[in-house]
């Protein structure tokens, strides 16, 4: 009899264990559905966004250039950039002219007086 009862018992602990592990599971992919209609929402919202006319006008605006008759436009660059354009090319070509003629200078060197000279700055030559 005890036997009997200890296998009923058994019987209805597995199947309320088996239950709650089916629940959690459904509870888990219902929060992850949840999570992606928000996701799907959101992205939607962002297509909305991205296909008026409002953003297009942006996007010609800051790559293109265009502007309204009443609109003033300001272009913000970085320094680097604006140096780019702004600086004159012989102020780059100078540097490199010194590089060629010191490389002239350790050409003619041996290469112990090369490791002297670069180590230690002495003209030994």
């Amino acid at each position: 009899m005890i036997f009997i009862i200890l296998y009923i018992l058994y019987l209805i602990l597995s199947k309320t264990y088996y239950e709650y592990k089916i629940n959690s599971h459904i509870e888990a992919i219902t929060n992850i559905n949840q999570s992606i209609k928000e996701k799907i929402h959101q992205a939607q919202e962002i297509i909305e966004y991205k296909s008026s006319k409002a953003y297009k006008n942006k996007i010609l605006k800051e790559q293109q250039s265009f502007k309204n008759k009443w609109e003033k436009v300001v272009y913000l660059t970085t320094q680097s950039k604006y140096e780019k354009f702004t600086t004159k090319k012989e102020d780059i070509i100078k540097p490199k002219e010194e590089i060629i003629i010191k490389n002239d200078f350790l050409d003619n060197m041996t290469i112990s007086e090369k490791w002297i000279y670069l180590i230690f700055k002495k003209d030994t030559y």
